[in-house]
């Protein structure tokens, strides 16, 4: 049985909406990290559906991932990033 728990959301643009859910699948832990579009229903309602963008990953990565954003907000705030592969010097 899947079950799927609404973590956070902020919005990216006027029309889309950035969700991060806790869910189960199959008896196995994972994190969804997905953009959200609004669009008409056709009684004139908006309705939020999930989008291809994103990604979707098992629990026991998730520590990698904080690793890998964390190294992004530090290259943003010191204004530089890595160079890009194959120019390394």
């Amino acid at each position: 049985m899947e079950t799927q728990k609404l973590i956070a959301s902020f919005n990216k643009n006027s029309v889309e909406v950035i969700k991060v859910h806790l869910q189960e699948w199959k008896n196995q832990r994972y994190v969804d990290i997905r953009v959200w579009a609004q669009a008409r229903a056709g009684d004139g309602e908006a309705a939020a559906h999930p989008t291809y963008k994103g990604i979707t990953l098992s629990v026991e990565l998730l520590g990698e991932l904080k690793k890998a954003v964390d190294k992004c907000w530090a290259a943003v705030e010191m204004g530089e990033g890595e160079e890009p592969e194959g120019e390394k010097t």
